[in-house]
């Protein structure tokens, strides 16, 4: 599993007002223009950075914020997302797209043929936490691919894979990963008692492979 940072380990006054990003992330375009300036237009709950640092946070531990997140129908603004596959044919909310970028940190395992970068999330506050992406390493010449695997004794507890399960169109990509995965770990029976073992037992589509 990746190794997040806890937003307690990030900077000295992550939890005031001016430097947690999750008033940047949570609040309103009026709120956020009282607490951060007129910087803070670019921010907001679909933005890159926003989903880049919650995606960072959720996937570290899903709290209320993460579920207020996961509900989110605001299409006020484009959505990053972080995936390959066209998000918008299979007509997923902001909060399922947000739920997909939270699976894609909480479940990668590594990153083959690309390199972590960092920045500030607000490079115009001194001790802004950073925020982490992947961009593809020059040094390959094929696109980046990730690698992702579960711990299947805590699987059936996690929300986020749970959330996923429920609605499985949200991260096919994903699901297929960990399957292939930890198919060639031989970890994959590990999984035969879980939500997701029994996932991957009756779909046809794993039957086969």
């Amino acid at each position: 599993m990746s190794n997040y940072k806890n937003l307690s380990n990030f900077g000295s006054n992550v939890n005031s007002e001016v430097n947690n990003p999750l008033t940047y992330c949570l609040s309103g375009p009026l709120d956020n223009g009282f607490l951060h300036g007129a910087n803070s237009e670019t921010y907001g709950l679909n933005s890159r950075p926003c989903q880049l640092y919650m995606s960072d946070y959720c996937a570290q531990n899903w709290d209320q914020f993460c579920e207020i997140a996961s509900k989110s129908t605001d299409t006020t603004y484009p959505i990053y997302y972080s995936g390959s596959h066209n998000v918008f044919s299979r007509k997923l909310t902001p909060g399922e797209i947000f739920i997909y970028n939270t699976a894609s940190k909480k479940y990668l395992h590594k990153m083959i043929g690309a390199v972590l970068k960092h920045e500030p999330f607000d490079p115009t506050v001194a001790n802004s936490p950073m925020i982490s992406y992947y961009v593809k390493d020059d040094k390959y010449n094929n696109p980046a691919v990730p690698v992702y695997t579960v711990d299947p004794k805590t699987i059936d507890s996690d929300v986020v894979m749970n959330k996923i399960l429920d609605k499985p169109v949200i991260a096919p990509d994903i699901l297929i990963n960990i399957y292939n995965s930890m198919k060639r770990f031989d970890t994959l029976k590990l999984l035969k008692d879980t939500r997701l073992g029994k996932f991957y037992m009756n779909n046809p589509y794993f039957k086969d492979k």
